[in-house]
């Protein structure tokens, strides 16, 4: 017998505190059933007249408070007590008390234990409809700080991140990097982002999507690749089985020969971009299309002006075209059908259904509202000539990565026939890999010079002055992020000084690798851009928030989609012409393409958006000169 018992209660022990109070209940019961058996049988008659039901609750409270029973006299003192009576009671309230601080005991081990779990990161997160983040690295702090500013006209937003870090060290980044937080609450795990059991710790099958970081480090797009399958076997499995909505999964992958494996791993519900190419067609577009870069982060930024999808049943009958004009601080640039398919500047003449969205840029999701106004268009202010065709330009990269062919490939499909890319990078098979490229794109004229792009006399013998457009990449034979940005950095202030010397007007794009030497290389002037993971992070972030607007992205982003262009406003609107938005507006509809903002020459060196206005007010007065661009979006998607 009391071999079984110690074998339960080791059993007991071995569950946790649960279960040990759930041995200790039963004992404590058992205990009480004996003393009342024990009253009943051995007690005075004036005892035995009570009651069963009293007997019982008088033993009940005998084992649950022993020191308390000891001071009351339930047993008068005229009738003679046997001595048999006197020894189980004495004996039932000693092991009464035993049990008692027993339980005292084990409660307390177990709130030190969840205090402990708490401490460590290790207690399960009861949040829902949040977002979770597995892993860590320097995307995290811009993720988490977009999110921050999304959820700001929510009361109980909530921000999860699971990674192998310690809780409080993950807290106190957070909290120097992104600041305050408020109302979003941002809690911390610590756990594997592989695991499915760690995964577990932060509710993933209740929250409303799911962000899976790379990792720093050589194999980071394998780890992606195993955290997607982790999270596609327990996260999303557990979600579809409970008949929750199944949270969407958004992550990016380094190297882009490994996008096929993480979309298979991850399945139905994962937007996986491609950092490879991303970071490729933004390095070139925003190179080609000065103040670009800034149109992107307006775009992508949780601040400003961002796209939203909004259903206007009202709208059901009319034109595209007739809806451009319905709405005066917001921006249409297409519509989503039924079955999700998203239409970027459709014709004019599409008929929108009852059941379409409209794609609108707008400052939030609750700001598309139609206007009654009539648009003030003044027609005779509009230009009716044919657009110049664009010219040949020559550019200049500066360095290779994984990345230049990519590029490269973007290039050729975007720049003006004719143009010409020289390459100068300090690469022993320079030739053979130049080759490789010329022989698939002959239609760019391919340059290259085999030396040490970081190099002053290398970068003294180049006829800067030739070029209308530099990108900087980072070193291919760098050991680390942290040499190849030194390297980049260096080639970066050598460009600065050439160019205020010799008065040189070229647009440089720079490529850092790690995104904490952006602060380093600040930009100089509008057209001085930094590009790093920033801008992935956002996208990311806007894709977590809805997942549509990965489709959408993927077509602004490709160079055979719609393009976001900055065009010389004397080919829309009359120079120095007193008009409104409204104006413009029509202009680029007659050439088949939508306004979506303007820049000003004359705050083109002015921070912090250097002359760029996105989704402008469209009644607003306006007057553009010759140096002055429109905003707009070419091409059908």
């Amino acid at each position: 017998m009391l071999r079984r018992l110690r074998y339960r209660f080791d059993n007991a022990m071995a569950r946790g505190t649960p279960a040990m109070i759930g041995v200790i209940a039963v004992a404590m019961l058992v205990l009480a059933v004996l003393n009342a058996i024990t009253l009943l049988v051995l007690a005075p008659d004036t005892v035995r007249k009570e009651g069963a039901a009293s007997v019982l609750w008088r033993s009940a409270l005998r084992v649950l408070n022993p020191p308390g029973m000891l001071q009351r006299d339930y047993i008068p003192a005229d009738p003679p007590v046997g001595v048999a009576y006197r020894i189980v009671s004495t004996v039932i309230t000693i092991i009464g008390i035993l049990l008692l601080s027993t339980l005292i005991g084990v409660l307390g081990a177990g709130i030190q234990r969840k205090l402990s779990k708490l401490r460590k990161g290790r207690s399960v997160v009861v949040e829902s409809d949040h977002t979770v983040i597995l892993g860590w690295s320097e995307q995290v702090h811009m993720i988490i700080s977009e999110l921050v500013k999304a959820n700001r006209n929510q009361k109980y937003a909530c921000v999860t991140v699971l990674a192998p870090k310690d809780k409080v060290q993950m807290e106190d980044a957070v909290r120097e990097r992104v600041g305050d937080t408020a109302p979003t609450r941002v809690v911390c795990r610590t756990g594997d982002p592989t695991r499915i059991s760690d995964i577990r710790l932060v509710n993933p099958r209740e929250a409303r999507s799911i962000i899976v970081l790379p990792p720093e480090h050589d194999d980071a797009d394998i780890a992606v690749i195993k955290c997607l399958l982790a999270v596609t076997s327990g996260a999303l499995a557990e979600a579809s089985d409970g008949g929750r909505p199944v949270p969407h999964v958004v992550t990016s992958i380094v190297d882009d020969h490994n996008l096929p494996a993480a979309l298979i791993a991850g399945g139905a519900h994962t937007h996986v971009v491609s950092a490879q190419c991303f970071i490729a067609r933004l390095l070139v577009q925003t190179s080609l299309q000065s103040g670009l870069s800034i149109v992107y982060t307006e775009l992508l930024e949780f601040d400003g002006d961002e796209i939203y999808m909004s259903a206007q049943p009202q709208l059901a009958g009319q034109t595209f075209g007739e809806a451009v004009y319905t709405f005066r601080t917001s921006t249409v640039i297409g519509l989503r059908r039924l079955d999700g398919q998203i239409l970027l500047n459709p014709p004019a003449d599409t008929r929108i259904l009852r059941t379409d969205q409209i794609v609108a840029i707008s400052e939030d999701d609750d700001t598309v509202i139609p206007s009654d106004e009539i648009p003030a268009i003044t027609f005779e202010a509009i230009v009716t000539d044919e657009a110049s065709d664009p010219r040949s330009e020559r550019v200049l990269l500066l360095g290779w990565n994984a990345r230049t062919p990519e590029a490269v490939n973007q290039l050729a499909k975007l720049a003006p026939k004719g143009s010409r890319l020289d390459i100068v990078a300090d690469l022993p098979d320079l030739d053979d890999r130049v080759e490789k490229l010329r022989t698939r794109l002959p239609q760019l004229e391919l340059g290259l010079l085999a030396a040490d792009p970081a190099d002053r006399v290398v970068l003294e013998g180049v006829d800067l002055a030739a070029y209308q457009h530099v990108m900087v990449v980072g070193d291919a034979g760098a050991i680390d992020k942290s040499a190849t940005d030194s390297r980049t950095l260096m080639t970066l202030l050598h460009l600065r000084d050439l160019a205020t010397q010799h008065g040189h007007g070229f647009s440089v794009v720079t490529e850092m690798a790690d995104d904490r030497n952006r602060t380093l290389a600040q930009a100089a002037h509008a057209d001085d851009f930094i590009l790093s993971d920033n801008l992935l992070s956002l996208r990311m972030a806007q894709t977590s928030e809805n997942p549509e607007l990965n489709r959408l992205f993927q077509e602004l982003f490709d160079p055979e989609g719609c393009q976001i262009r900055l065009r010389p406003a004397q080919e829309y609107v009359r120079p120095h012409a007193t008009i409104t938005f409204y104006t413009v507006v029509e202009a680029a509809l007659r050439r088949d393409q939508i306004a979506i903002g303007y820049r000003l020459a004359r705050h083109a060196q002015r921070k912090p958006d250097y002359g760029i206005v996105v989704n402008p007010d469209k009644a607003t007065l306006l007057s553009l000169t010759g140096g002055d661009k429109v905003i707009v979006l070419d091409g059908r998607c």
